[in-house]
């Protein structure tokens, strides 16, 4: 009688789990992921999980822990969701990549539609675009590049897309509209970037390095940027404002070049990191160099009827992205992930960037309702990281109180298997230890 209410009680309290998990985590997600899961086969064989609702209980587990796909196994198996083994839960693992692409896409593009999105005539979207690593562990230490696009218009992030190490920064990662401003650092200032959102009649803020790019009068000849820029210093010129042209694979498009001298203090500073980073990859540094690194050269679309200071001061803001990624990677503890292959690493980087949206969702959620009832606001930081905490114990606490291991089935998951290097228990105690004590 005693074990009948037990199990009653335990199967009361594993359905106000799910219920919990039903109305915390689940509503900031899009209602069609059924029919994702379908467009992108993964759940070609429904064997062992009935919905993809399901399978994605248990991939936010993994991703918010650190244990294997045996553990795994066993914590699905818990909750009542499945009962397949550890190396079918790999599988559908590493093979849910495009469920998970598209599923991110979907939450950004239709879960987070802002009211601002349709904005007034003449004001243009402005988006912070940039890339982050992520290393794998192990003695590879692969890495993983993360793409994102953030709308500084509408305090959101819009696309992200997460590539191996081999892909680089790029602006042709991200689909720009007419009336865009995309604004990027040094990375993406390149003359193929630049004619990639002229072409889609979008307007750019890109910070370049002068050494490095190449700028051409209508003649087709070639200008020094570095000479216009030692001209200025000589003539004491604080600000230059140039045009020209750049050319990539044929193609040409008019371009304006922005330069202003630093602060002594950020001189200095810059300076410095050019040092730092030229004995790291243990190159020489020119004098050519270190002079550029007293200057914040961008170049840009806008014409002539925007000042240079306005620019400049417009381009600042950018580093609202870098703040993005920290709270992503240092309030969520997200530095590096578990090492694997392309695909596994791809997809819980994902699944992990999917939990990250939705506690920025909830944070956001927060800051409006504080609004509107005109109260103090909360940090974004400490309140975003709470949210993360909070799913993250909603995913993780429950689901142990369920193992029972007087369960013959949970012998499936946790037998032990041969290993090059076994277990030398049961030979310390009849073999060592029985020498110890004669």
């Amino acid at each position: 009688m005693n074990s009948q209410n037990n199990s009653t009680k335990m199967e009361k309290l594993l359905q106000e789990h799910l219920t919990l998990w039903n109305t915390k985590i689940f509503p900031h997600l899009p209602q069609n992921i059924d029919q994702l899961a379908a467009q992108t086969n993964a759940l070609q064989r429904k064997r062992g999980v009935r919905s993809a609702w399901d399978l994605l209980k248990i991939f936010f587990i993994y991703a918010c822990s650190d244990f294997s796909f045996r553990i795994l196994a066993c914590a699905a198996h818990a909750l009542g969701i499945s009962n397949v083994s550890d190396t079918a839960w790999r599988k559908r693992f590493s093979k849910s990549t495009r469920f998970l692409q598209e599923l991110l896409h979907e939450m950004l593009s239709n879960l987070f539609r802002h009211p601002a999105d349709n904005l007034p005539a003449g004001i243009k979207n402005v988006l912070l675009v940039d890339a982050s690593i992520v290393r794998q562990t192990g003695i590879r230490q692969n890495q993983e590049r993360i793409h994102l696009c953030y709308s500084l218009n509408e305090n959101r992030v819009t696309q992200i897309k997460v590539t191996d190490h081999h892909t680089a920064e790029s602006l042709s990662h991200f689909e720009l509209n007419e009336g865009d401003l995309v604004m990027a650092d040094a990375g993406y200032g390149t003359a193929r970037n630049y004619i990639y959102a002229q072409e889609h009649q979008a307007d750019v803020i890109l910070r370049i390095t002068p050494k490095n790019f190449c700028l051409y009068q209508a003649d087709g000849e070639k200008i020094s940027l570095v000479s216009l820029l030692k001209q200025a210093e000589k003539n004491g010129e604080g600000m230059v404002d140039a045009f020209g042209f750049c050319k990539y694979k044929n193609k040409t498009r008019f371009v304006r070049v922005i330069a202003q001298k630093l602060p002594q203090e950020q001189k200095e500073k810059s300076q410095k990191r050019r040092k730092e980073k030229a004995v790291k990859n243990q190159r020489r540094i020119t004098e050519d160099t270190l002079f550029c690194a007293g200057y914040m050269v961008v170049i840009t679309s806008l014409g002539a009827e925007y000042s240079d200071e306005g620019i400049l001061h417009l381009y600042r803001s950018r580093w609202q992205v870098e703040l993005l990624f920290k709270r992503f990677k240092q309030s969520f503890s997200i530095t590096t992930v578990k090492a694997g292959s392309t695909c596994y690493a791809e997809s819980l980087l994902l699944l992990q960037l999917i939990l990250w949206i939705i506690a920025e969702r909830q944070a956001f959620e927060c800051e409006c309702y504080l609004r509107e009832n005109k109260k103090d606001l909360c940090s974004t930081y400490e309140n975003c990281k709470m949210a993360f905490i909070q799913i993250k114990t909603i995913l993780c606490l429950g689901w142990s109180f369920f193992v029972d291991f007087a369960d013959g089935e949970y012998l499936r998951f946790l037998s032990q298997r041969k290993r090059w290097r076994g277990n030398q228990n049961k030979e310390f105690h009849t073999t060592v230890l029985s020498g110890l004590l004669a």
